[in-house]
């Protein structure tokens, strides 16, 4: 069996979508500059959010007809109107046992916190009104979600009191690990407490272009499955 990495991961459309002058490295709408002064470098080196455990995942499909009725008749009829995926639902656990861990939880909770809002106001000005990014998601090779276009439509998680927090160094050198973070120490010296354990969930939505879809989509070819690569479910 070839070594296929399976787990569910969300990751941005593009990797590297051009490059920061002031930190001489690449750069990412969704992930921004490939630094340590980044809070979400160590998600590069998993290309997005990689979830560590098995998730839940509940989804489905929806086909929507208009009920017509007849005078004097003993049936009625459908009218078919469209057919669409269900929001896809998504149950998964993070654990912080090492300063590695403890960041790229850390990172999980801003990239969700980032990519549920949208540019809005001065700073900066010619992005203002761009929405909330369309993200990647796959899971479980290329027959069930394969580059499939997704919105984050709600992210929720609970800091329980029955849990260990643990410290985590956010302005610790980069030269001591890979997905090191180096921020600007601030009055808690640079340390923030994450939960050893964290349960969290997302409700997605497929989010299609429209004139890509109208283009290349084929009933024929996606019954058949070869459509592997489009991101249709």
């Amino acid at each position: 069996m070839p070594q296929v990495d399976y787990r569910a991961r969300l990751s941005p459309k593009v990797m590297i979508a051009g490059t920061d002058p002031d930190l001489d490295t690449v750069t990412n709408d969704v992930l921004g500059p490939c630094h340590p002064t980044n809070i979400l470098y160590p998600l590069w080196g998993t290309n997005g959010v990689l979830f560590p455990y098995t998730p839940s995942v509940a989804s489905g499909n929806v086909v929507e007809y208009d009920a017509s009725s007849f005078i004097h008749t003993n049936y009625g009829y459908n009218a078919y109107v469209r057919s669409y995926p269900k929001p896809i639902s998504l149950n998964a656990e993070f654990t912080a046992q090492t300063n590695d861990e403890a960041l790229y939880l850390l990172a999980v909770l801003w990239f969700f916190r980032s990519v549920t809002k949208s540019y809005f106001g001065i700073n900066p000005y010619n992005k203002a009104g761009t929405p909330p990014p369309t993200i990647i998601f796959n899971y479980l090779g290329e027959l069930q979600y394969n580059n499939v276009p997704v919105i984050i439509k709600s992210f929720d998680f609970t800091f329980e009191a029955n849990i260990d927090y643990v410290p985590v160094n956010t302005a610790i050198s980069a030269v001591y690990s890979d997905k090191g973070v180096s921020l600007p120490r601030s009055s808690s010296n640079g340390f923030t407490y994450v939960p050893t354990h964290l349960k969290v969930s997302l409700e997605m939505d497929t989010q299609y272009i429209p004139i890509q879809m109208r283009n290349e989509f084929n009933l024929d070819k996606f019954r058949q499955g070869k459509l592997l690569n489009n991101g249709y479910i």
